[in-house]
């Protein structure tokens, strides 16, 4: 991602976060016993398969390719590190050695929440074994997981890993503590002598932040859920930028606009805003623990010192997102001279074709077509396109969770061979997480082009 403080720091929970429960950051239950948390050894001996695979009772697939020397495994509240591939058939979900430069992705050990989470699977592994888990598509619609649209009945999920690392909470709190203790002051010392190289005098926050202000700005400062709209260009220690939205270089001319105090930026953007007003110009001297810290990201090299200079273009109070997504569809409707229909939670539709027989209803499984738009009409899913490289029809049980809350409260407007428009707003979409990588952003209104093929009786 080319806009730099967008990036909210990244734990490696984000390689799963599309399907299932090992993607999850939250607290782990520390309630939950080791021997609890742990395979039955009966159940890990499973049936082995024409393909070398054994399965577990919960439906997890499994191989260990390669034994390692270690003796400890897991446990829940554990923290392990892996490398680790996920994919289903040949389209690539993760990949941890190309996002963390052939490092492995560390993150905590919770409990499985459903029948053939991969996390058993982790747990029945120990330093140095590498395997390959798998389990359905099927596993995880049961289980609730929203699914992407192009995932089929049949498929399977793969996961190839290997595991590096196994650590308890205490052990990895310690060390992560001893490590950023040094680390900032290696920091410390390197600022210090650059202040003194290039005679700056900056301000030192209690957090470490150092900044300047060449320009103090009007009226009051920044404050914690407050939308500012900034322009920026960050560089390292030697003057080298990595990206700017002022500098046409990086391909993205136009304000950087962002929630503060919310952890969507790093750390010491989300401290250093708020000591800023409208109209200010500041430097930020960020030491690493409150910039990407440890974790490499490309062109930003672990551990890494970074300079921003900013300007607060603009500050407004915190919008409710639902009246915001409103005035779009409407001011879009009226320019497109579209007459929708809208609910009580927000969604609009047109219907195109009317069908023929009952509406759909909840637990039916649903066959359809579809395409989706941005507002600003670039399609960003669809599979009637071949560009996207699933032209089949598209199956999913309705009200079941497994779309976004748009459809499943949409399509039970549909009758068999009805077409329609249904125009989402984000919070029945994707909200502020976004999805596809970026093709669909933060708070996002959705445009989808939909056609019931099939309903189950």
């Amino acid at each position: 991602m080319k806009r730099i403080p967008k990036i909210a720091l990244l734990s490696g929970m984000l390689l799963l976060a599309f399907c299932c429960s090992v993607t999850s950051v939250k607290a782990q239950d520390k309630k939950t016993s080791a021997k609890k948390a742990a395979p039955k050894e009966s159940a890990a001996k499973g049936k082995q398969k024409p393909d070398g695979f054994k399965k577990l009772n919960s439906g997890l697939e499994y191989k260990i390719v390669k034994h390692g020397e270690g003796a400890r495994k897991p446990v829940v509240s554990d923290h392990i590190e892996m490398h680790i591939h996920v994919h289903v058939g040949d389209s690539v979900m993760f990949d941890s050695r190309k996002m963390y430069n052939n490092k492995p992705v560390p993150f905590p050990i919770s409990a499985p929440k459903f029948k053939g989470d991969p996390i058993e699977g982790f747990m029945m592994m120990v330093v140095g074994d590498s395997a390959i888990f798998r389990l359905p598509v099927d596993s995880m619609k049961k289980a609730g997981n929203q699914l992407l649209p192009w995932m089929k009945e049949g498929m399977k999920v793969e996961y190839d890993v290997v595991l590096v690392s196994v650590k308890s909470e205490a052990e990895d709190k310690k060390d992560q503590e001893e490590k950023a203790s040094i680390q900032i002051a290696i920091d410390e010392k390197i600022l210090q002598e650059y202040f003194t190289k290039n005679g700056i005098k900056p301000i030192k926050t209690a957090s470490g932040l150092y900044y300047t202000i060449s320009s103090q700005g009007e009226g009051e400062s920044v404050k914690a859920g407050q939308k500012v709209s900034v322009n920026y260009t960050g560089k390292f220690l030697d003057g080298k930028p990595f990206d700017s939205n002022t500098d046409s270089n990086f391909h993205h001319m136009m304000p950087f606009d962002l929630e503060v105090g919310k952890g969507r930026v790093i750390k010491g953007w989300d401290e250093g805003l708020q000591l800023l007003k409208k109209g200010s110009k500041a430097t930020f001297y960020i030491p690493s623990n409150l910039a990407y810290g440890a974790q490499e990201r490309n062109p930003i090299p672990a551990n890494a010192i970074l300079v921003f200079d900013v300007e607060i273009l603009d500050v407004q109070n915190p919008a409710d997102q639902g009246a915001v997504d409103d005035k779009l569809l409407q001011d879009y409707f009226a320019k497109n001279n579209i007459h929708a229909t809208k609910t009580p939670s927000g969604l609009s539709y047109v219907i195109t074709q009317k069908g023929l027989g009952p509406t759909a209803k909840p637990g039916k499984k649903v066959t359809m077509n579809y395409t989706g738009k941005t507002m600003d009409g670039k399609v960003f899913d669809s599979n009637t396109d071949s560009k996207f490289n699933h032209v089949a029809p598209f199956t999913f049980v309705l009200g079941q969770g497994q779309v976004i809350k748009g459809w499943d409260e949409g399509v039970q407007l549909l009758q068999l061979g009805s077409k329609a428009t249904f125009y989402i707003p984000s919070g029945l979409a994707y909200g502020e997480q976004g999805a596809g990588g970026g093709a669909i952003p933060a708070n996002a209104v959705l445009i989808f082009d939909v056609e019931v093929l099939g309903i189950d009786k």
